[in-house]
């Protein structure tokens, strides 16, 4: 005789692991939208008390079931609960994230020391000169990177906000952002 749990949250991880193995068989879409409505705050309140800021755990979650919904094939029930499986990802996204921007602060401290630039600190720009060689280097940007990385390096704005803002999908304005921010240092270089 099988034996019935009345545990609510292995009923709640059954329920996940559920869904994400109709997701993994079909690409069944309403069964996204229900593992995404239960699971995107859980990971989001996690991430706040991580001390990750609001904006960047909805960045982050977002990207995570964005890798649910793409990986939702290499999901073994098996090995561990679909909840395990998925917190396995924003794992690795906050390590991807950490990884990043330790680079980036390689990258300005390298840029700071090799050009002898002194007025770029921490990737701000602190006197009219350099806002007017800013304002230059933007201008080599195709509008659409130059609009995105204003967007978020001035005017400090998350990706969503910006993605919503432009309306675009969340993943175009990331890549503008990025593609903008690259292309900027081959500029300065």
């Amino acid at each position: 005789m099988k034996e019935v749990s009345t545990d609510p949250n292995r009923a709640e991880t059954d329920h996940e692991t559920a869904l994400l193995l109709s997701i993994q068989k079909s690409r069944n879409q309403p069964a996204y939208e229900k593992l995404f409505q239960l699971m995107a705050p859980k990971i989001k309140s996690f991430l706040i008390h991580q001390g990750r800021s609001v904006d960047e755990a909805e960045n982050i979650a977002q990207d995570a079931m964005l890798a649910v919904w793409r990986k939702a094939g290499l999901f073994n029930p098996d090995k561990s609960s679909a909840r395990t499986w998925v917190y396995a990802i924003v794992r690795n996204r906050m390590i991807d994230l950490q990884r990043r921007a330790g680079r980036e602060m390689r990258g300005k401290d390298k840029y700071r020391h090799e050009s002898g630039v002194e007025d770029v600190s921490n990737g701000g720009v602190t006197d009219a000169t350099s806002r007017d060689r800013l304002q230059r280097l933007l201008a080599e940007l195709p509008e659409e990177q130059a609009t995105t990385l204003v967007m978020s390096y001035v005017e400090g704005k998350s990706h969503k906000e910006i993605a919503d803002e432009v309306g675009l999908p969340l993943g175009t304005v990331k890549s503008r952002i990025r593609i903008g921010f690259q292309r900027l240092q081959e500029l300065v270089a």
